[in-house]
């Protein structure tokens, strides 16, 4: 028996290697991600982003503007915040010297203030210039056992008011008088004598012009009788008081109109009576609340995009979905430019369906098939719907809401037909492909 041991190679058998792992799936961000990046969102919202930020901060830096320089450029032009002071009564003893005047309340101050609304534009903002006419009759019985030497005084701030006085009438019992400027130049005076016992009467009218506001206010030092005060205004509803300004005691509001009156048999000490005249709607906060809300509503916009784009199996280029993102944007710009120049819902009704239907058209081109109404529906669901619950302040939440309901009744009637079954059937969900069953595959 042969028992040579068997040769023993110095060489290991080769090992086989073992097969690669299967690459994994990957996880929903990065298959968000990969899809933002395949309908290019990050591009459109930067644009998005950039230009509706621009124009935000661009109006509101005109709005701080017109709260400083150019509300005082429109003062000088036009008026400012009118202020009336009570006229004062002096006197003094008759047949003395003037060296010391002693103060006479009245027994009686109307006064009726008619105001028309005459709004000064500069820009997107309306100030409430306004032109009245102040009618005033006081009353003032001699108590003092003699006869005295009275001033009447008329305080009027003419230089910062900018009241422009015209068609000045004065009359004492009925009859006209005379007025002097004083030395100052800001009041107007007149001099006469009131009999023991008698009761004078004086009437003041004028017409001026003023800004914002109207206050009579009245001497604290002095009580006040039989005090009536009535603002009527025409050009507007809205009213307001300034501050420190006692609320009135009657108000009538009309169909662009707006009374105010204030009775008091007595006061004891004087009190500051006025309204804030009616304001026209600020457009740059109007704007300016579009811009900043416009990147939500892109989201939706960008949204119906992609479906359209799954739809026909036509994914958009980066260039067609920039244009759209700044047409998109472009809409804000165009809004405050226009409007600054028109009435602010003519430029909101030209800019939506101008640009609405450059839109529409371009995306109809993009998307031939489409119905053109489906098409108008990407720009009122993400602009004129959005827009409109910013003019709509009152409405905002229900405008959102009802939005939002129409979406999820769409996308309910939609989930029921067999197209839009099959077309989600081939979307990768969850990373399994889901296909549906053919007599083929079978």
């Amino acid at each position: 028996m042969n028992t040579t041991p068997l040769a023993v190679s110095d060489t290991p058998a080769p090992i086989n290697p073992l097969p690669p792992p299967p690459p994994s799936a990957p996880g929903p961000i990065k298959r968000a991600y990969r899809w933002l990046v395949q309908h290019h969102f990050f591009g459109s919202f930067s644009i998005v982003l950039f230009v509706t930020t621009v124009i935000a901060s661009q109006v509101t830096s005109r709005n701080d503007f017109a709260n400083s320089e150019l509300a005082r450029d429109v003062e000088k032009r036009w008026g400012a915040p009118v202020v009336q002071p009570v006229p004062s009564l002096r006197y003094a003893r008759s047949g003395t010297i003037f060296t010391e005047l002693k103060p006479l309340p009245f027994d009686k101050q109307h006064v009726q203030v008619q105001a028309r609304m005459n709004y000064r534009k500069r820009g997107l903002r309306y100030f409430s210039g306004f032109d009245f006419t102040l009618t005033a009759d006081y009353a003032v019985v001699n108590r003092e056992g003699h006869d005295i030497d009275v001033a009447f005084i008329f305080p009027i701030e003419m230089d910062k008011s900018q009241v422009l006085l015209s068609d000045l009438r004065f009359l004492v019992n009925g009859t006209e008088a005379s007025l002097d400027l004083g030395e100052s130049g800001n009041r107007l005076v007149w001099t006469g004598r009131l009999a023991q016992g008698a009761t004078s009467v004086f009437s003041i009218r004028y017409l001026a012009r003023g800004l914002d506001s109207f206050i009579y206010k009245m001497d604290p030092a002095l009580p006040a009788r039989d005090v009536r005060v009535n603002v009527s205004v025409e050009g507007g509803s809205t009213y307001d008081y300034p501050d420190q300004v006692l609320a009135a005691t009657e108000v009538r509001t009309g169909r662009d109109t707006v009374s105010l009156g204030w009775a008091f048999q007595s006061l004891e000490s004087g009190v500051s009576l006025g309204v804030i005249l009616p304001s026209v709607e600020r457009y740059d906060g109007l704007v300016a609340a579009m811009a900043r809300r416009a990147w939500v509503p892109f989201f939706g916009l960008m949204a119906l995009l992609a479906v359209f784009s799954l739809r026909h199996r036509r994914p958009l280029a980066f260039y067609e979905a920039y244009l759209l993102a700044t047409s998109y944007a472009f809409f804000f710009v165009l809004l405050a430019y226009l409007a600054a120049f028109m009435n602010f819902y003519l430029a909101y009704a030209l800019t939506a369906l101008g640009l609405g239907a450059a839109v529409t058209l371009f995306a109809k081109r993009l998307y031939p098939d489409e119905r053109l109404s489906r098409l108008a529906v990407l720009w009122g669901a993400s602009v004129v719907a959005p827009t409109t619950a910013v003019l709509l302040e009152g409405y905002t939440g229900l405008i959102y809401t009802l939005e939002l309901l129409a979406a999820l009744l769409g996308l309910m009637a939609l989930s029921g037909h067999a197209s839009v079954r099959a077309f989600l059937s081939d979307l990768p969900l969850g990373g399994v492909q889901h296909s549906a069953a053919t007599p083929e595959s079978r």
